[in-house]
């Protein structure tokens, strides 16, 4: 199955396309976390595509990260997913950033028992979850304040890893070993996942633990004239 796969949930951006024959390696690009990444997103699929010599005609299925994460970079990602889903009549299914997260935790053996991913979520607050192995899922994925997460993880996971384990560990908000502490969600990651994903169930939707901070303007509001 050929994918393209998009990851911008948390700052970082990287898409993926697997290759056309079992065996091959699939084809990453990724930008470091600077600012404008959103406009960078179009150009650096355009590239992809390109040094594969692939159509978006070619691809079997479109997989995107739904979030929790940046509201900006779900939403540009989810949108291009679908546009290009829409316009080559593909599917396209959704994964959250932590499920990618924890299958590349899982990938590179650490999963032993149960283990927490940390990542941030603005203003001293964390999105947690705690997991078994096999991705299976002790908690819902849930935000809250760093203060909070001793009760949330301590005694209850054997490791903690994700985008902001260590500056919980550092902080002294935690007591569990720190495990990979560099792991991100990975369109590298996600493309591989994305075969056992289903149109039906995983839809490119996006996940918001918590409302968007976006908020609509409420000033100088011009009334619509009736017809």
């Amino acid at each position: 199955m050929r994918v393209l796969a998009i990851e911008t949930s948390m700052g970082r951006t990287s898409v993926a396309v697997t290759a056309a024959r079992q065996g091959e390696p699939a084809r990453v690009k990724r930008l470091e976390a600077v600012r404008g990444q959103a406009e960078q997103l179009i150009p650096l699929i355009g590239t992809l595509m390109a040094e594969a010599g692939l159509a978006f005609a070619g691809l079997d299925r479109i997989a995107v990260s739904i979030g929790p994460g940046g509201f900006s970079g779900i939403r540009t990602g989810v949108a291009a997913a679908r546009a290009f889903g829409l316009a080559a009549k593909l599917p396209v299914v959704g994964a959250t950033s932590f499920t990618i997260m924890a299958a590349a935790y899982e990938k590179a053996g650490h999963a032993k028992g149960a283990y927490g991913l940390a990542a941030p979520a603005g203003l001293n607050a964390v999105f947690c979850q705690i997991l078994k192995p096999g991705r299976e899922a002790v908690t819902d994925i849930v935000a809250m304040p760093q203060a909070d997460c001793a009760a949330f993880f301590n005694g209850r996971a054997d490791g903690l890893s994700g985008p902001a384990s260590s500056a919980l560990i550092d902080g002294g908000f935690v007591a569990l070993p720190l495990v990979a502490p560099d792991l991100f969600p990975d369109a590298l990651t996600l493309a591989e996942l994305a075969p056992s994903l289903s149109p039906a169930r995983d839809l490119p939707t996006p996940f918001y633990v918590r409302p968007p901070d976006a908020k609509p303007q409420k000033r100088n509001i011009i009334a619509r004239k009736d017809e």
